[in-house]
């Protein structure tokens, strides 16, 4: 996912300049320079897969944050003047959503990306709530399930779209079993391969239960299961079980070319190896 490029302190400037209380406009604009310096510290850190060394601000909404600006403060010149429709930083805000791989969220890779998440909470880092660097498209799904809760080691961070290595998008590590049940169900779990790190296994580990997502598939999978049933009844009927099979391998190979970590991918893929299920489990 290509990461976005416009500048911080521009966004923020973009922001700020929309506020209506000139008090509250000199406040936050005497932030510029922290607000950028923070921005390049969070490149830096992300670069490195260190962001969890990033400390949380845990002081109260309406506490001072930065300089002489509490938090509520800085958290709303996100909430207030960049998510509102009619503010001119509205435009930053839509150019991030559309970023989106195909309209995807890239954390799950189901839901329709209509929101922007902060991947590290404004919550807790009220001075990051503006930079581009930090805000992902998101399903709603995903930016609402998501704990609040910050990583305090390098494996517990969950994926960043934006900066992680490639072989995270390029190498297969979600799978998936058939359960033998009526109808069938599908389990879905994390398998990376033997050349990957600790650290990055881990984190895959901590991206999958962040985002819930075994769950949340297996819910997907069921109902694409039902819609099966009919079409594969007459591939067994015209073609017998490696009639059945061939149609689930081509459509696993299919979902495999576009996204290799999708649950389609994975559902597909053990659906075609499962013996019970070309033969009779899918009736």
């Amino acid at each position: 996912m290509i990461a976005p490029n416009e500048e911080p302190q521009v966004v923020y400037q973009t922001c700020i300049n929309s506020i209506t209380n000139e008090d509250l406009r000199n406040r936050l604009n005497a932030l510029t320079n922290t607000i950028e310096a923070s921005a390049s510290e969070y490149h830096q850190k992300a670069k490195v897969n260190q962001l969890y060394t990033l400390p949380p601000n845990d002081c109260g909404n309406d506490d001072i944050a930065l300089g002489s600006v509490t938090k509520n403060e800085l958290k709303n010149v996100y909430s207030a003047h960049m998510v509102g429709g009619s503010k001119p930083a509205r435009a930053i805000y839509d150019s991030l959503l559309s970023r989106a791989p195909l309209g995807r969220c890239p954390f799950c890779g189901m839901g329709h990306a209509s929101t922007l998440d902060h991947y590290l909470p404004k919550t807790k880092y009220p001075q990051l709530s503006v930079v581009p660097l930090n805000l992902v498209p998101s399903c709603k799904d995903c930016n609402t399930g998501k704990s609040t809760a910050v990583a305090t080691t390098a494996e517990s961070q969950s994926l960043h779209p934006y900066y992680d290595h490639e072989y995270f998008i390029d190498e297969q590590w979600l799978y998936a079993e058939v359960i033998q049940t009526k109808p069938a169900t599908i389990r879905f779990f994390v398998l990376v391969p033997a050349n990957w790190g600790p650290i990055s296994k881990k984190r895959v580990q901590s991206h999958f239960s962040d985002f819930k997502l075994a769950s949340r598939y297996s819910i997907e999978a069921s109902n694409q299961i039902a819609c099966l049933k009919d079409i594969l009844s007459r591939y067994r009927e015209s073609c017998g079980l490696e009639g059945v099979r061939q149609y689930l391998m081509i459509e696993a190979e299919g979902n495999y070319q576009l996204h290799v970590n999708s649950w389609q991918t994975a559902m597909f893929q053990a659906l075609a190896n499962s013996d019970w299920y070309c033969g009779s489990g899918f009736q």
